[in-house]
């Protein structure tokens, strides 16, 4: 099990000076980032070169489904290069996925097939939307049974299962073989999105997802925290924690 973070977390610092933030994050002591549609304006060559400069490694690259849906995109040599588990999409968090699920699962085989093709997995991160019963049965679950379990894999975030009504241990359970990626975020208050916080310090049960998540394929547990006053400071804070979870359930 390797511990990454997610650096959505560090979208303005990044923006601002890309290789200034990534030392800075390295320092940090994670094993490795996942990448959020921001690369630094850097080939796949000159960014892994790069990750190997600072130790990292690269837990995962996520990309707009325009982007995987092109064959031809950058965004493949990226995975390759970097030696990313999986290129990443997800849906946008005001859609109704009682209309949309059928499109996202059509969207979602179309990526794997070509993500196959270019020797990469593909797998789908959720928001809470994809945990809407749609006759009975979350569209999540949907999602994936329309799916071949070998093309379309899942990276769960914790924090948005139990948002969404689901119970996250259990899913990670369930899809235990389809698990490449897990997100581990906290809240504190479940109806009110931005109050995401530093891990440990919210009502999501960290150590049952992680206990069924070291029953999984998973290979990464990734830190993120999409509202932070300061990313490095939260990171700080919950990289300890993260690691706590791990002696807990040893």
């Amino acid at each position: 099990m390797k511990r990454g973070i997610q650096l959505f977390n560090f979208g303005a610092a990044l923006a601002a000076d890309f290789k200034g933030a990534l030392r800075e994050i390295a320092k940090l002591g994670f094993d490795g980032v996942e990448f959020a549609a921001q690369y630094g304006d850097m080939s796949p060559d000159e960014l892994a070169a790069f990750l190997k400069e600072l130790n990292l490694e690269c837990a995962g690259t996520m990309f707009s489904p325009d982007a995987l849906l092109d064959e031809n995109n950058i965004a493949y040599e990226y995975a390759k290069k970097l030696n990313s588990p999986a290129v990443t999409i997800s849906t946008p968090t005001a859609s109704d996925f009682t209309q949309v699920w059928q499109e996202v699962a059509d969207r979602c085989k179309k990526i794997g097939d070509i993500a196959a093709k270019h020797g990469v997995a593909f797998s789908y991160h959720n928001h809470w939307g994809e945990f809407t019963l749609v006759d009975g049965v979350s569209a999540m679950d949907r999602i994936l049974a329309a799916n071949d379990e070998k093309r379309v894999f899942m990276e769960p975030d914790v924090c948005w299962v139990t948002r969404g009504g689901g119970d996250p241990a259990e899913f990670i359970k369930r899809y235990a073989h389809r698990i490449k990626q897990i997100h581990f975020k906290d809240m504190t208050d479940l109806k009110e999105r931005y109050s995401t916080c530093v891990l440990g310090a919210g009502v999501i049960d960290l150590e049952s997802c992680y206990r069924a998540a070291l029953q999984s394929d998973a290979e990464w547990y990734i830190y993120e925290q999409d509202a932070c006053d300061d990313a490095f400071a939260c990171a700080k804070k919950s990289l300890p924690v993260l690691k706590q979870l791990g002696e807990n359930v040893r």
